[in-house]
């Protein structure tokens, strides 16, 4: 079950979800300030690369359109809920024989 969740988890996360990278950290007496780069999807920190080969753009390109953020958001939300009711299920089983799943 937790396979189903990373199916549609990993293109999600790699493909349009921004994070923001750490940069530079700067120390002032007992304060310390991190700054951030502009948040952005490991996809486009990939596409600005420029020591990326153009085949691999171009293969990540024809990948990217096979995939919309809201049906794999909505994927990931619908394996998550089956995973918590066979969880609830397992649990409420092995609770009427005495013991705790967890």
């Amino acid at each position: 079950m937790l396979a189903g969740i990373y199916e549609h988890l990993a293109p999600l996360l790699n493909f349009f979800m921004p994070t923001q990278k750490f940069q530079s950290k700067t120390r002032v007496g007992s304060k310390e300030s991190k700054v951030y780069n502009q948040p952005r999807s490991p996809f486009l920190r990939l596409m600005e690369w420029d020591a990326l080969a153009q085949e691999i753009k171009d293969s990540l390109l024809a990948q990217i359109a096979l995939y919309k953020a809201v049906v794999l958001q909505h994927n990931v939300n619908n394996a998550i809920l089956r995973l918590r009711r066979r969880l609830a299920q397992a649990n409420c089983s092995t609770s009427k024989r005495g013991y705790m799943l967890w």
